[in-house]
Parts: structure tokens; sequence; C-alpha cells
């Protein structure tokens, strides 16, 4: 990029040496906002306008929802093909790959779909991998490569992005689709936002190297650099041993946390594909409809911050255990309630809790099981935990066709919380004569 080659020289002014603006929180606003647009507008737009196509279209929700489903799996499978793309030719290139395949994915639905075959395709495949190369791992990249002292902070700002373009996108859509009574106008508006998430990527710079700057703005190779303060000792668990796969599942902790993780990803996945519908069926208008929705998916953002802040300073087991029980009242709530005032309390406390297990779950998995061991400790959890989240929509939809409310689904998914909430409680760090019995 000539104009960034170019501002990279350095200029002598008045016999000092003024050096380019750091770039990489262009790069972390740049994320934001592609988040904002190509998930927030795309993946929770599907929350707004999955009901619409339903309708028009005379569907039954289980066999419906089953492209929700295999797109999880083609995700899942479709990770390693990101993390190679990324490492073979770098953040832009993967990231552009991905939202032009979500483009197409979108064009395919306003186009060519007309039975639930062609969505299965369009959404299930085609989206389920463009999720994957244009998902968290790119913007997880590029942050951890300019960012060391405030990494997880970065992290924090970007990762609320997609929440934030989900809470805004719900009314938006609701809005344009009863305008123009359709349900193809809501994915134009989502192709629109695809776009423009397309001409921002075009100005991310993968490695502060590639422009002559260094992470966190430092140089290593400046007399600054030796005076930094040794980092303070963390007030939580951290093991000291790095974990091999074997001795990890040798311990009752990784069921635990397995047992957690699959609860709150299918309970939000649940809510995410049938939410819409549920509160349809209860009486209330769209709009309030699409305001629940946005407030559950605004309150995931707002929770994830400071989870990872509260997860640095109490032990994670206690605070785990609270949200999960948090989760338990505000599902049994949103299944009780009946007024726009009650689900929308209930639909705030899932999303605060949904969007604070995105932040500590990790956090638990390298805690317990050394930092060094974490990623492929996940390679490993994410084959294992997906199928059983992928059931969600599904099966969900499943269950209303065949008894006509989601009934059992609640009492599924509250007995799942309850466990979930004993795993918590059961979460305590597995002993280091386990790995080495192992």
């Amino acid at each position: 990029m000539p104009g960034i080659k170019a501002e990279e020289n350095e200029d002598a002014v008045s016999g000092q040496v003024v050096q380019r603006k750091f770039y990489g929180w262009h790069n972390a606003a740049l994320l934001f906002a592609i988040q904002f647009a190509a998930s927030g507008f795309v993946y929770f737009a599907y929350a707004a306008i999955f009901p619409a196509m339903v309708e028009a279209m005379d569907w039954n929700r289980g066999s419906a929802s089953i492209a929700h489903s295999l797109s999880f799996l083609t995700l899942g499978l479709s990770y390693p093909l990101t993390a190679w793309m990324i490492g073979k030719w770098g953040v832009r290139l993967t990231l552009t790959s991905g939202l032009v395949m979500m483009l197409a994915s979108l064009l395919l639905t306003i186009f060519f779909v007309t039975q639930i075959w062609h969505w299965t395709l369009a959404w299930g495949i085609v989206m389920g991998m463009a999720m994957a190369l244009a998902g968290p791992l790119c913007g997880q990249t590029v942050v951890i490569q300019w960012f060391n002292v405030k990494r997880a902070t970065v992290l924090g700002i970007i990762m609320t992005g997609n929440a934030l373009g989900g809470f805004v996108a719900q009314p938006v859509l609701i809005r344009v689709m009863e305008e123009y009574d359709t349900w193809q106008s809501g994915w134009y508006v989502s192709g629109i936002a695809v776009i423009i998430a397309l001409l921002l990527t075009q100005f991310i710079i993968n490695r502060p190297a590639d422009i002559g700057q260094h992470s966190d703005n430092i140089d290593p190779a400046a007399p600054q650099a030796d005076a930094r303060k040794a980092a303070p000792k963390p007030r939580t668990y951290r093991s000291e041993h790095s974990w091999t796969i074997r001795q990890v599942f040798r311990t009752r902790a990784v069921y635990f946390i397995m047992t957690v993780n699959i609860t709150y990803l299918a309970i939000g996945t649940f809510l995410l594909t049938h939410g819409s519908l549920y509160l349809s069926d209860t009486g209330i208008s769209k709009i309030q409809t699409a305001s629940v929705v946005s407030l559950f998916i605004m309150a995931s953002g707002l929770g994830r911050m400071p989870a990872g802040w509260l997860g640095d300073r109490f032990e994670l087991r206690w605070l785990m255990a609270a949200m999960m029980a948090a989760m338990l009242f505000g599902f049994l709530l949103l299944w009780a309630a009946a007024d726009f005032v009650g689900l929308s309390v209930a639909a705030f406390i899932l999303g605060l809790c949904y969007g604070g297990f995105f932040a500590l779950s990790p956090a638990l998995t390298s805690n317990f099981f050394g930092q060094e061991s974490f990623a492929k400790i996940n390679s490993v959890f994410a084959p294992l935990l997906l199928p059983f989240v992928a059931m969600a929509p599904a099966g969900a939809g499943y269950i209303f066709d065949i008894y006509g409310s989601y009934d059992l689904a609640f009492l599924i998914g509250s007995v799942l919380l309850s466990l979930s909430l004993i795993s918590a409680i059961c979460l305590t760090p597995p002993h280091p004569e386990t790995a080495k019995a192992a």
C-alpha cells in the first residue's frame, strides 16, 4: 500500500525524528467495525430474518433449522483451513476470502432459495465456511501480533463489535422487512454491510514488521524496554505444568469444563435460532420481539469485558457457578414470562451470562492446563463439542413441530443448566500428580 509505505518513512523536523503513528489501534478500530458489519448484520441477522423465511415459505421449523446446525459443523471443520490460510497468506487475504464467500452465500439466498435444501446448502455449507474464514480467529491473530501488554483489553473491545452490530441489526432488519414486505430485503441490508466490511478489510496490516513497527509500539532494542517492571503475580490459580492431551482427559475437570461449554453454547444457539419464533408465539409484537432479541445480543457484548476483569481477580470456579445459576434463573424466567418486561429481563440476564462465558471459558482452560497447551487442547475440544451444540437448532425445531411448543426444549435446557451448575461447583484445579502418572 503506497500511502502506508510513504508514511512509514522517518522525517526530520527541527532536528527530531518523527515516526508514523502506531497502526495497532487503527487495526483494532477496523476489526471492531468489520465485526459490527459482517457478524452483527449476518450471523445475528439470522435471528430476525429466519422466522420471516419460515413463515413466508411455510417451512417446518425442524427441517429449516438443519441449515444452522450444519453451519456449526462446517465452521468447526473449516477452522484448520482458516489457520493454514492465515499462516500462508496472512489475515487480510484470509478475511477477504471469507467475506467474499459470505457475500456469495447471501446472494444465493436472496436470488435462488425457494426450498429447504437450497437454504441448507447456502447457509449450512457456504455460510458455515465463510464464518470460519471471516470469524474471530482472524481478529484474534491480528490483535495478538500487534498487542502484548494490552492484549486482553483490545480483544475485549473487538469482541463487542459483533454483539453491538447484532443489537443494532435486529430492529433495523425488522423495519426494512416490514417496509418492503419481503424477507429478501433483510438479506440485502446484510449484503451491503458485508461489502462495507470488505472495503475496510483492505486497510488491515497483518504484522507490525510489515510497516517497520513493533508490538505495543515498543521497540525491544530501545533503552526503555529494559525498564519495564515485573508483571504482577496472578490472583487466581495458574498451572505451571504444560499438560498433554492424554493427561488432560485423565482428569475429572476436563469433563466438567466440557459440560459447561456444551450447555452455554447450546442454550445461546437455541435462543439465537428459535428465540424470535418463541417470542412471537407468546403474543408480543414483531418490534417487541426484535427488541428482546437485541437486548440479549447487546447484553452478551456487555458481559464479556467485565467477566474477563472479574476472572483475573476471583477463582473461576465460583464465578462460573454464579453465572450458571443466573443463567438457569434467566432461562426459567424466559420460559415462564408472558409479558414484554419479564421477557426483556430474562433476555438481559441470559445475554450477560452467555457473553461472560465467552471470556471465562478459554481463560479457565488456560489456567488449569497451562498456556502453552491451550491451542492444542482447543483443537481437540472443538470437534468434540460442536456436534452436541449443533443439535440445538434442529432438535428444538423438531420438538416444536412434534409437540406444538418449546416446553420440552426448555425442560432439557433447564436440566443441562442444573448439571452445569453442579459441574462448575466441582471445578477444582487438577493436580500435577495426575499429569505425571499419565
